[in-house]
C-alpha cells in the first residue's frame, strides 16, 4: 500500500493541486494531511494573487482520509490546542489584546496578527477544522503510525520551540510507545527534503527514497506550499517498507524576492 503525505499547505492551491495529481501519477492508495491547511504569511509565500484557502480546504476532505490540525489552522479558528506543551495558554487568550498577547508569550507562542492575512473561509470550512484532531493513530496492516503536525511537547507547532537535535524527541518517542505506534510523522519544519529522527540522532536529509528499519523513527515532511523551502510530499510504501520524500519542480525565493 502506498500512502501519500502532505503538510504545510497555506492556501497553496496551485501547489496543491500538482502534488494530488502527482501522487495519482504514482498510484498512491491513500492520503494523509498532516495540518496548516491555511495561514499565509505574507513575509514567506507570494502567492497572494492565487492563495484559497477554502479550496484547500474542500481538496484535503474530499481526499485525505487521515487529517491533523496546524498551529496556522488553530490560529484562523481562533482555538487553543489541547495540549499546550510547555505553555499555558489563558482561556481568554484570544479575547485579550494583542500587546497582551505578546507580553504574556514571552516569545514563546507564535503570534500571527502581524504578519499573516486572516484566511478567506467559510462557516463549513470552521467546523471541518474545528474538527481535527490533534494526533491520529492510522493501522496500516501490522503498521501502526502516529500523525501530528510536531512533535510533543508541542503537537500543534502553536509555540516556538524547535527540536534541535535527538534528545529534544524523547518526550515524543514516549507519546509513540504509549500508543503502540513504531514510525511518527509530522510536518511543520519545512525541511528541504526528510527529516529523520531516532533515538540515537537527528538530522535532515535529501529527496530521495529511504529503507525503513524497525527502529523507533519519527518522519518530518516538507511542505506542500511553494516557498523558500523546496517543496514536496512523501510516499509511504508498506510494501517494501520505504519512505520517499518527492520533490515538486516550483520556484524557490528568498524573503523579498524569487529566485
Amino acid at each position: 500500500m502506498k500512502i501519500g503525505i502532505v503538510s504545510d499547505i497555506h492556501e497553496d492551491g496551485v501547489r496543491l493541486q500538482a502534488v494530488l495529481r502527482d501522487m495519482e501519477r504514482r498510484g498512491v492508495d491513500a492520503i494523509a494531511c498532516l495540518g496548516d491547511i491555511v495561514g499565509f504569511d505574507v513575509l514567506l509565500y507570494r502567492y497572494l494573487s492565487t492563495r484559497n484557502a477554502s479550496y484547500c480546504i474542500d481538496m484535503v476532505r474530499e481526499n485525505c482520509r487521515w487529517v491533523v490540525v496546524g498551529n496556522h489552522d488553530l490560529f484562523a479558528i481562533r482555538k487553543l490546542p489541547d495540549v499546550n506543551g510547555f505553555f499555558l495558554f489563558p482561556e481568554n487568550w484570544y479575547q485579550l489584546e494583542f500587546p497582551e498577547r505578546k507580553r504574556l508569550g514571552r516569545e514563546q507562542v507564535w503570534l500571527f496578527e502581524d504578519h499573516e492575512l486572516p484566511a478567506l473561509i467559510r462557516g463549513r470550512d470552521r467546523d471541518y477544522l474545528h474538527s481535527l484532531p490533534l494526533w491520529l493513530e492510522a493501522e496500516l496492516g501490522e503498521l501502526r503510525i502516529l500523525l501530528s503536525h510536531a512533535v510533543q511537547p508541542d503537537c500543534s507547532g502553536s509555540l516556538t520551540w524547535r527540536p534541535k537535535n535527538h534528545w529534544d524527541f524523547q518526550r515524543h518517542f514516549q507519546q509513540l510507545k504509549k500508543q503502540g505506534c513504531r514510525l511518527g510523522i509530522s510536518g511543520h519544519l519545512h525541511p528541504n527534503g526528510m527529516g529523520i529522527a531516532n533515538e540515537r540522532r537527528f538530522d535532515f536529509f535529501r529527496f530521495r527514497t529511504y529503507r525503513i528499519h524497525r527502529d523507533l523513527v519519527q518522519y518530518i515532511c516538507p511542505c506542500t506550499a511553494s516557498s523558500s523551502s523546496r517543496n514536496g510530499y512523501l510516499v509511504l510504501d508498506t510494501a517494501g517498507m520505504t519512505m520517499e520524500a518527492v520533490a515538486m519542480k516550483s520556484l524557490r525565493y528568498r524573503v523579498g524576492g524569487f529566485r
